[in-house]
């Protein structure tokens, strides 16, 4: 008994660990940008719901707030989603439920669930909770079941629109399995809809008064960035896979799912399969073809592998753990090397040096001088983190900010004023002058003068650049029309 406990102990030493980590080294912009969203607190905000915001309340109310402090919150997401997935694994791996959990605990797609404030560590708590309460109702005729399985599926809503594909997978399972067509003849399943649309009541309530912004561009406005057939993005949707949950796994699961489409559509598949089926070979084919036209970002199928790895689990022996494993800890092993000495320059915005930005940003700015930038988000969001520094979007240049647009700030209130406007390069790595200044800064100042580029360094090398101009008179855009 006590032998196969020990992976318990594992998975606590593991968990431990990401928190110690977790505390060693600075927010990554989409933190600062999701602690951004929980100082302005609303029903819900642009980019995404506002379950994660609204768990960082406390973390964000610090300035600066403590690293490990705002990275509590997605490992304490992450031990919820731990505990739903032990409930899980005793279901469909009873014979080795603690070699099931480790599968994907072991992960890096985990270890990013359980360090990085994103909101896919809310998405897959809810949506692991989800799966337990459906697999009861579903597969055990629990008809109470199907309110909290409402429940959590609301909640998954309100951290991220993904969890539409919990209700595409029980739609199609209610209609496939004959225990699902005798549900849908009782008030369950609709009682269970009922309570999910109420949870979700504060994503619907900010996207009616707002022009429905949110919906509008997580669907037609990924649409209009979509730029025709890409191999290319399909290409890079699975090597992200590969990385971060292994080849091991990848290839089991995808010979699983490959073998179960014809008993698929035969209807001979047997329930507990279907189920895992509709839970992960559903939301997979989908970002698949989605990733033809359109990136699909690498932690978008995180949820995929909550009944992704139970089912590579159910179909193989302790090999597959054993093998991931390996590759797990020396893909973490390279990761905290890059982490922590940082021997690469990463050709994009990473977690290096914003500390150190926000030190000589204030040392640039004069009494009364505010800080913008034009980089979607990262930029202006990093600046913001200790708030020290007033820091602004691209919204200042007419273009379109993404949640800084929605709070309450007017640029003709900044008329006349000076400002230090900084373009992240993260490709270069030298001292060089930071050169012409973008058209639409021109557009929007008096004056612009030539700043030299900020530049952090670490252990002697360059390895993060900000071009520096300042706008002497800002001039700001004509008002938008109403929303």
């Amino acid at each position: 008994m006590r032998r196969a406990w020990s992976w318990v102990r594992w998975l606590l030493v593991l968990q431990l660990l990401r928190l110690l980590v977790a505390s060693l080294f600075e927010l990554v912009p989409q933190e600062a940008y999701y602690v951004f969203y929980a100082r302005h607190p609303a029903l819900s905000y642009f980019d995404h719901p506002g379950l994660l915001a609204w768990a960082l309340a406390l973390p964000a109310s610090l300035a600066p707030p403590p690293a490990v402090l705002v990275r509590l919150v997605p490992w304490l997401f992450a031990a919820v989603t731990l505990a739903g997935l032990v409930r899980l694994a005793r279901r469909f791996v009873p014979s080795n439920p603690g070699g099931a959990v480790l599968l994907l605990a072991t992960t890096g797609a985990f270890s990013i669930l359980s360090v990085v404030a994103l909101p896919d560590a809310p998405l897959v708590a809810a949506w692991t909770w989800t799966l337990c309460f459906l697999a009861d109702a579903l597969l055990d005729d629990r008809r109470g079941a199907w309110l909290p399985a409402g429940l959590c599926t609301g909640l998954a809503f309100d951290a991220k629109y993904t969890a539409a594909f919990l209700l595409l997978g029980a739609g199609l399972l209610l209609l496939a399995l004959p225990r699902g067509r005798r549900a849908l003849r009782t008030p369950w399943p609709w009682l269970g809809l009922v309570v999910a649309g109420l949870t979700t009541a504060p994503v619907w309530i900010w996207n009616a008064n707002h022009g429905w912004a949110s919906f509008l561009f997580q669907t037609a406005g990924r649409v209009e960035q979509a730029r025709g057939l890409s191999p290319w993005n399909l290409l890079g949707l699975v090597g992200s896979q590969l990385v971060l949950v292994l080849p091991p796994l990848l290839f089991v699961w995808a010979r699983t799912a490959a073998r179960a489409v014809r008993p698929l559509v035969r209807g001979t598949l047997d329930d507990e399969e279907a189920f895992l089926a509709a839970f992960s070979l559903l939301p997979a084919v989908v970002m698949l073809a989605m990733s033809l036209v359109a990136v699909v970002k690498p932690n978008w199928p995180f949820p995929v592998w909550i009944a992704g790895a139970l089912w590579a689990a159910r179909r193989s022996g302790p090999w597959l753990l054993r093998w991931n494993a390996g590759a797990s800890a020396l893909l973490h092993v390279l990761v905290l090397v890059e982490l922590f000495a940082y021997p690469v320059r990463l050709g994009d915005d990473t977690w290096v040096g914003w500390d150190s930005l926000r030190a000589e940003t204030r040392a640039r700015l004069g009494p009364g001088e505010f800080a913008f930038s034009a980089d979607d988000y990262k930029t202006t969001a990093e600046l913001l983190l200790d708030g020290s520094i007033e820091a602004h979007g691209r919204n200042l240049l007419g273009q379109p900010a993404l949640q800084f647009d929605f709070v309450g700030l007017d640029p003709r209130a900044l008329a006349g004023r000076t400002g230090l406007f900084l373009d992240s390069d993260p490709r270069r790595f030298d001292d060089g002058p930071s050169g012409v200044p973008p058209p639409a800064l021109l557009q929007r100042c008096g004056g612009v003068l030539a700043e030299p580029p900020l530049l952090v360094r670490r252990g002697g090398r360059i390895v993060r650049r900000f071009r520096a101009w300042r706008c002497v008179d800002y001039r700001p855009p004509a008002p938008p029309g109403p929303r």
